[in-house]
């Protein structure tokens, strides 16, 4: 089953497909946020580009991060509002390639509501990629069906640093009549 999701953003609108038949968990997490609301007027606030993370070159991720903001210190405690079955993508299939949506996370099985969208592919992000320490990567859910020139767009929206002076507005997040 493919839950189809309207993202209205300033920039336009993208249509993502959630693969539910491959990620149910982390599917159902994301839909459960929100249901609860949680992506409501929130924004991209986070673009990171190579040049972000030049420190290690096996680590480099090119993402645009959007949803309830974090803080690198922890997240708010309010936002975690479910539990995350971690899903790696040995478990679903998913890898991250371009337009692949996924789960931001700081430990397994721990989330904060944040998602982001690959740009390009992103090996570090697999499971066994060297993003995360734990090597178990992050949890792919789906991808962009309509809408990918929309995502390039705020990718070339980058600043100097990875967190936006200028975030982009995200209006809704509400799934789509199938």
């Amino acid at each position: 089953m493919k839950t189809r999701i309207l993202i209205r953003c300033q920039p336009g609108d993208i249509i993502v497909e959630l693969d539910e038949g491959k990620a149910p968990k982390t599917c159902a997490n994301f839909i459960a946020y929100m249901q609860a609301g949680a992506y409501e007027e929130t924004s991209f606030f986070r673009i990171v580009t190579p040049q972000h993370n030049m420190d290690d070159p096996e680590r480099q991720i090119a993402v645009i991060q959007g949803g309830p903001k974090f803080n690198l210190k922890g997240h708010d405690p309010n936002l975690s509002l479910f539990h995350l079955d971690h899903e790696p993508t040995t478990e679903t299939g998913i890898s991250h390639n371009d337009g692949t949506i996924s789960m931001g996370r700081f430990a397994p099985g721990e989330t904060y509501g944040g998602f982001f969208f690959c740009i390009g592919k992103q090996p570090a992000l697999d499971y066994g990629g060297a993003r995360f320490p734990d090597k178990l990567g992050a949890a792919a859910f789906g991808k962009v069906a309509e809408g990918l020139d929309i995502l390039y767009q705020i990718y070339n929206k980058a600043d100097s640093s990875e967190f936006l002076a200028n975030e982009i507005p995200i209006f809704t997040v509400v799934p789509l009549n199938n």
